[in-house]
Parts: structure tokens; sequence; C-alpha cells
């Protein structure tokens, strides 16, 4: 008999695939209750810290109802393993149609990612601010 256990990996994997649909139930659903969502390289109006995965659920259903015109088609992490087996390094590509510019593969973000007791409890985000600012103001 063999069981299938889930690697702290595998969840980050499962984090990464949960994310072109844009459901924050299910995004959150990986999330620790007391999560630590960080996002150093701040973007005007939004906040650099949340704490909770309550909190963090709902932060992205309205964070990600405001993004319409935006469609993901699909989420490549190329996952880097440190000397915490707790802890991951993540480069994210996206495969993005946004409006007017067409579809392609983005560079988005690195991150930092901790997984403890089969949930994640820490998610560093070093997104590309730039890219959604300018987005932001082209849809202006």
């Amino acid at each position: 008999m063999t069981t299938s256990l889930e690697t702290p990996r595998d969840l980050v994997i499962r984090l990464f695939d949960t994310l072109p649909a844009r459901d924050a139930d299910r995004f959150a659903a990986l999330l620790a209750p007391d999560v630590v969502f960080e996002m150093p390289f701040l973007l005007p109006g939004e906040p650099s810290r949340i704490e909770g995965r309550e909190q963090i659920r709902e932060y992205l259903a309205q964070r990600w109802s405001g993004m319409p015109g935006i469609q993901i088609h699909g989420i490549r992490p190329v996952i880097h393993e440190t000397a915490d087996p707790t802890t991951f390094i993540t480069e994210i590509d996206v495969d993005v149609t946004r409006p007017g510019t067409g579809r392609a593969w983005a560079r988005t973000s690195v991150n930092v990612i901790r997984v403890e007791n089969g949930q994640v409890t820490l998610f560093r985000d070093y997104m590309d601010t730039g890219r959604i600012v300018a987005m932001r103001v082209s849809r202006e």
C-alpha cells in the first residue's frame, strides 16, 4: 500500500496552478489561517502587508474582479529550493492577454514562499509594479 503525501514543493506548485482561474477561495484554501502576504514594492493605493487567510481572500477577490480585460492562460513557476526545506523562491512567468497588447509570456514576479504543516504561512510577492502601474494608466 502506498500513501501520497504532498510535499511543500507540491503545495507551491498547486498554489500557482490555482492562479489562472483567479479564484480567491481556491487560492485561500491553501493558506494558513495566520498567513502573511507581503508586497515590498508598493503599488499606489495597495497595502504592503495583509495578515490572515480571510483578509487575503477578500483582497484577492476584489483585486482580481478589477481586471476584467486581462486573461490569464497559464502560469509557469520556476521553483528554487533553499537551505530551509520550508522556504522557496519562485520566478513567475504568466501567459497573459492584455487589452491592446495581445497575448505573450511576461515575467511578473519573484516570490518568497514558506510552507509549514501543509499550508502557506508566508507569501512575499516582489511583483513588477511598474508593469502593473502602466496597465492601470493605459486603462484610464
